[in-house]
Order: structure tokens, then C-alpha cells, then sequence
């Protein structure tokens, strides 16, 4: 389960697991009768893009959480600036994706850099511009390999 909430925090009793009729077993308050289902965290996922590159982070896409009291819009803007140091513009909403293991519902935009010159935070290992077309070093399936994918089939499908 996502959340560690243990305890119905209606009537401070512990909580057991109910499968429902979906199928999907929750937390579940038998006092109360009451079903606490876990929410995920919102965190955003950007492709960035400057002509025909794309820009790969430790195998990966820029991404990051969603700060309280932000847009899902100026955290991808942020991260970007925060991670990379880049600029960006024609910021593009493309989808969502459920990262089931991290507990994150990954909000997934597409950006045009204004310029190509990265200056890397201190938790990057690696950032790197690699043409679009060519194969990237992206985990087979994972959120970002199918961004990426998206985004080959569009620019040049």
C-alpha cells in the first residue's frame, strides 16, 4: 500500500484489508465501516526539446513533485530550471501516467527549450542532448521511453 496510515482516523481504530468488488484490495475500518483509499502524489514529467534533440537526464526525462499551492504547469517550468538550468517554452500537456510503485501520478507535458546549454543541478549524474530520431537511452517501458516514443511518432511519424 502507497500511504502508512494504520489507524481510521475517525475512530483511531486499526485498519485491515478489504478486498472490493473491483477486486482491489484497501484499507478498510470495520468500525466505521469506512474505506481509506491511498491518493497518489502529483509529479510532473517533461520532455524537453531544442530543435531536433531531446534532452535525456540519468536515463530518464526532467521531472519532479508538485509543489503545494503550484500549478502541475509551473512545476514542469520549475523543474526544468531547477534540474537543468534551461529555460522553456511551448509548454505542451500530453498526458498522464500512473507510477503505481512510487505512488506518483506522473503528469506528462512536452517543452521547446529556449537555448541548449545545460547547467546540471548537483542530483544529475548525467543530462545530454540526443537526436530524436536516434534510439535513446531510455529503461524499456518505463514512463519516459513512452513519452519519448509519443514524441518520435509526432515530430517525425
Amino acid at each position: 500500500m502507497g500511504t502508512n496510515l494504520r489507524f481510521c482516523s475517525f475512530c483511531g481504530q486499526e485498519l485491515i484489508l478489504k478486498i472490493l468488488r473491483d477486486g482491489s484490495r484497501e484499507k478498510y475500518c470495520p468500525k466505521c465501516d469506512h474505506v481509506f483509499f491511498d491518493s497518489p502524489y502529483p509529479a510532473v514529467i517533461v520532455a524537453v526539446t531544442h530543435t531536433d534533440k531531446i534532452l535525456i537526464t540519468n536515463e530518464g526525462l526532467v521531472a519532479g513533485h508538485v509543489k503545494s499551492g503550484e500549478t502541475a504547469e509551473e512545476a514542469a517550468i520549475r523543474e526544468v530550471r531547477e534540474e537543468v538550468g534551461l529555460e522553456v517554452s511551448s509548454l505542451q500537456y500530453i498526458g498522464t501516467y500512473a507510477a503505481e510503485s512510487r505512488n506518483l501520478l506522473m503528469i506528462g507535458f512536452v517543452a521547446k527549450s529556449k537555448g541548449n546549454s545545460i547547467r546540471k543541478s548537483e542530483e544529475l549524474e548525467k543530462a545530454n542532448w540526443f537526436k530524436i530520431t536516434e534510439s535513446l537511452p531510455l529503461r524499456q517501458n518505463s514512463i519516459a521511453a513512452q513519452i519519448a516514443s509519443l514524441i518520435q511518432n509526432r515530430a517525425y511519424g
